[in-house]
């Protein structure tokens, strides 16, 4: 029944343009930093985030 929609392409068809090594490592680098930072972020204000604890309680 769904024979016709699950061929798959040629990979030759799949591959996209070129792209130089500068772009994809400065995108894995600012990726790897989002990460980070929503980790770091994660841990210093996941308690009042979650509802555990209030930012005006020290």
């Amino acid at each position: 029944m769904f024979a016709r929609f699950s061929r798959a392409l040629p990979r030759s068809q799949l591959a996209g343009p070129p792209i130089r090594p500068l772009y994809r490592y400065a995108a894995t680098g600012l990726g790897a930093s989002m990460w980070f930072w929503i980790f770091y972020r994660a841990k210093e204000d996941g308690p009042v985030l979650l509802g555990w604890k209030h930012p005006w309680d020290h």
